[in-house]
């Protein structure tokens, strides 16, 4: 058998070990910079987005997000998020809890976070509100580097791999950290603008006793809300008549020397969402390829008064199309408790849905 034969099965190993490793610690020319998970429903984890948000239904609510990245790779990047929030009227404030943990299976890497967050709601004009929240989180990381494999592991005679690798790293190596974060979040009955600034204090991550920080993630969030038409009576104490609405939206974030934009529409059908979105900035390019990534189809349904859920797909649109497998994406929330009692002066926001 040709050696060429016997060893390019052991290159497209490492090949995949080194892009796996590229993506989960976000590998640019002449760093290290690690990145935070994203999610496609970003409006449907809004606790993740900006700690502004908590309270922002001005009721009880709870919700759950799942998220499974380019599951066509043997290694995939699963990301589970749950979040609590509540409003106290009567200090017009809003109290969230929210708990992330990020997963990849080739170094069995694993990203948890436990945060808690205050926002305060504040009427700066007529129909027009601020919202501003401070969020404190705690993170612990594991990672194995023992199913790593070296150079000086591989016979480049036959393509064999021989013995343990002259690397040495302690298995199961964990750090953990305290970060800071804050957000606000200004508003009429059809528009919003939000700001989010995650890990402000640049905490250090580093696995190995060095330093590594956390560059700090920068992002803003704005949308306007076209109300149309109503649809049929609904079945309520009220009767209200279903909403019928087109909302525009977008998200631009940076992070270390990233960045990236999301742009999309949405259709309020009651009970029916439908919605589309684009990932990518195309005006931008780096090494002379167009920084697109992904289309996004979105379908909700509101299961009843209280209960929504919502799934979309990611269509890969780089040059990775084709062998990724897109991405998977989930989400339930739901509402509970008395809405708060409002008054004219109230205005209540008109965010998406996912």
């Amino acid at each position: 058998m040709p050696v060429e034969m016997i060893i390019r099965p052991v290159v497209q190993r490492l090949s995949k070990a080194l892009f796996v490793l590229m993506l989960l610690i976000g590998l640019a020319p002449d760093q290290l910079k690690a990145q935070d998970p994203q999610f496609s429903q970003f409006y449907a984890a809004p606790l993740y987005l900006n700690p502004a948000f908590a309270g922002a239904t001005d009721r009880g609510r709870v919700g759950v997000n799942y998220r499974n990245q380019w599951p066509s790779l043997q290694h995939s990047f699963v990301t589970k998020s749950a979040y609590l929030d509540y409003f106290a009227k009567s200090i017009e404030s809003g109290f969230g809890v929210l708990i992330n943990q990020r997963q990849e299976s080739f170094l069995k890497y694993r990203s948890s976070e436990v945060a808690g967050m205050y926002s305060y709601k504040l009427r700066v004009a007529e129909k027009v509100m601020l919202r501003m929240g401070i969020q404190l989180s705690y993170f612990q990381k594991d990672i194995h580097f023992e199913d790593l494999i070296f150079s000086d592991q591989i016979d480049i005679d036959n393509g064999l791999i021989t013995g343990p690798s002259g690397q040495v790293f302690d298995q199961g190596l964990k750090v953990d950290y305290l970060s800071v974060s804050s957000g606000g979040l200004l508003y009429t009955d059809t528009f919003w603008l939000g700001t989010a600034v995650h890990h402000m204090n640049e905490p250090n991550e580093s696995f190995l006793g060095g330093e590594s920080r956390v560059s700090s993630k920068f992002s803003v969030h704005a949308g306007y809300k076209l109300k149309l038409g109503d649809g049929y009576r609904l079945r309520t104490v009220n009767y209200q008549f279903q909403q019928r609405s087109v909302t525009f939206a977008v998200n631009y974030k940076r992070q270390g020397g990233f960045n990236q934009l999301d742009a999309g529409v949405q259709l309020y059908f009651q009970p029916l969402v439908i919605g589309g979105w684009y990932r990518g900035i195309p005006v931008q390019s780096v090494n002379k390829v167009i920084k697109n990534e992904s289309v996004i189809a979105l379908v909700g349904l509101e299961l009843n008064q209280d209960l929504s859920f919502g799934y979309s797909y990611d269509f890969t649109v780089s040059q990775l199309a084709g062998s990724t497998g897109g991405a998977h994406e989930f989400s339930l929330t739901l509402s509970f408790g008395k809405i708060v009692k409002r008054t004219r002066r109230d205005t209540i926001l008109p965010c998406f849905k996912y």
